[in-house]
C-alpha cells in the first residue's frame, strides 16, 4: 500500500476496483451534447488524479474518513455517438451496479449533463416513486430542444420531468445566470418547482437552503446533480460553458454540508473539462465535493 498522497495507482480516493463498501465511484465518460467546448469525457480520471491529494487524513468537518468508505467502479463503456444509446448503456451500467451492491450509495462522474437523465431513469426505478431533485448549476437544463434534437445536456431537466423521473414539486435548480429566454428559463417555476438565480443562492445560508429542502422535499428521496459550472469560473475555469458570477467553492461545500440531514440517494458533479483545466483546480473542487458528500452521510 502507498502512503504518500502522490503514490500508487490512481482510483478515487485511492479506493479498490470492486463494490464492497457503502459508497461507490462510477465515471460517466460522455460528452458528445456539449453546446461549446468539450473535454468532459476526460472528467472522470481527472477527478480519481486530483482526489489522490485529499487521502492523507480525515475530513475535516465530520472527521470521518472517507478514503476507508469507497469503492471505485471503474467507468461505463460508453460510445462518444448516440445520445440515446449514451442513455441506455448509463440506465442499465447504474441499474447492474446496484444489483451487484443493492445497499451502496453511487457518486457518478461525468461526463456532461445529459448523462444525468439515464442516472435518473436507474434511479427512478430502483425507487420506485419520482425522484426529489436538487440541481445545482449555472443554467437552467429546461430547454425544449438541443439543437433540434430532443434531448441534450440542456435539456435533461426538462426531460427528466416530462418523463415522471423527478417531481417538479419537489425540485429545486440553484445558481441560474446564464443568457436563457425567460419562459425557458421560468418553466420550472409553471411546473411548481423552484429556481434562485446565482446572486440569491450567494446570499442563502445552509441553514436556510435546509429549510426549503425541508418543506420542498421532506423525507423523500433526493438526488444531487451539480454541474461544476455552477461555480465562478475563477474556482473551477475547466468547465464546457463558463458564466462568470458564480457561486464560491466555499458556498459550495456550506450548501451541500446542510444537507446532511435528508434522504440522500446519489450524487454526480457533471461538465469538468480536463483540457481547460491545466492547474486541476476544477478537478480538485469536484473531487472535494463528492469527498465532502462521503464524509457527511459516512
Amino acid at each position: 500500500m502507498f502512503g504518500l498522497p502522490y503514490q500508487g495507482i490512481a482510483t478515487f480516493l485511492k479506493a479498490p476496483q470492486d463494490s464492497t463498501r457503502p459508497f461507490a465511484f462510477l465515471g460517466l465518460p460522455y460528452d458528445c451534447s456539449v453546446t461549446f467546448r468539450p473535454g468532459a469525457r476526460m472528467a472522470p480520471n481527472a477527478l480519481r488524479r486530483a482526489s489522490m491529494m485529499l487521502t492523507d487524513g480525515r475530513h475535516p468537518e465530520f472527521e470521518t474518513d472517507p478514503c476507508a468508505l469507497v469503492s471505485d467502479l471503474g467507468d461505463l463503456d460508453i460510445m462518444q455517438v448516440g445520445q440515446h444509446d449514451a442513455l441506455r448503456r448509463i440506465e442499465a451500467g447504474v441499474m447492474a451496479a446496484y444489483e451487484q451492491a443493492p445497499g451502496q450509495t453511487l457518486l457518478c462522474a461525468g461526463g456532461d449533463h445529459m448523462t444525468t437523465l439515464g442516472v435518473l431513469r436507474a434511479q427512478r426505478r430502483l425507487q420506485g416513486q419520482p425522484l426529489s431533485l436538487i440541481h445545482f448549476d449555472a443554467h437552467c437544463d429546461t430547454w425544449a430542444s438541443h439543437f433540434g434534437d430532443d434531448i441534450g445536456h440542456g435539456t435533461f431537466l426538462r426531460n427528466a420531468i416530462d418523463e415522471g423521473l423527478v417531481a417538479p414539486e419537489r425540485t429545486l435548480s440553484l445558481g441560474l445566470r446564464s443568457p436563457v429566454e425567460p419562459s425557458t428559463r421560468d418553466w420550472l417555476s409553471e411546473q411548481g418547482g423552484e429556481w434562485l438565480s446565482s446572486r440569491a443562492l450567494m446570499r442563502l445560508d445552509g441553514e436556510a437552503l435546509a429549510q426549503k429542502v425541508r418543506e420542498r422535499m421532506g423525507s423523500s428521496p433526493i438526488y444531487i446533480t451539480f454541474d461544476i459550472d455552477v461555480l465562478d469560473p475563477a474556482h473551477a475555469p475547466g468547465t464546457g460553458t463558463p458564466e462568470i458570477g458564480g457561486i464560491t467553492t466555499m458556498k459550495a461545500l456550506e450548501l451541500l454540508e446542510a444537507l446532511r440531514e435528508f434522504n440522500l440517494i446519489g450524487m454526480d458533479v457533471v461538465e469538468v473539462s480536463p483540457p481547460y483545466d491545466p492547474q486541476e483546480i476544477t478537478s480538485l473542487a469536484a473531487a472535494t465535493l463528492l469527498w465532502t458528500f462521503i464524509a457527511m452521510r459516512g
